[in-house]
């Protein structure tokens, strides 16, 4: 068990947020580009095959990479939600570290 007065023993547990809130941050931007590069090539798609009749096969891949579009735009945002809640935990810990000094100052 962690001592609340001891600093040192937080540091692995705070660096470790710190590193989950930098990771999550990273693959939100990740997340972003997959999403912007999958429009991109469902736009090509949809106009290459707007002048030839669309066969099935591919009108369905189409179709499918419009969800999986959908879907990775909706991780980033969820990834997005837990990057700003870890944002919000490093800065409550950081809070109470300092309360914890002033205290300990008395």
């Amino acid at each position: 068990m962690t001592s609340l007065t001891n600093g040192a023993t937080h540091a692995r547990p705070a660096k470790a947020i710190e590193q989950a809130a930098a990771k999550t941050g990273q693959v939100q931007r990740d997340l972003t580009v997959a999403e912007a590069e999958l429009h991109l090539t469902n736009t090509v798609l949809e106009r290459a095959l707007a002048d030839q009749k669309k066969q099935d096969d591919v009108k369905k891949a189409v179709e499918q990479n419009s969800a999986i579009q959908e879907k990775v735009g909706d991780a980033a945002e969820e990834l997005q939600e837990v990057t700003d809640l870890l944002h919000a935990e490093i800065s409550e810990r950081e809070r109470l570290e300092k309360e914890l000094e002033r205290r300990a100052r008395l």
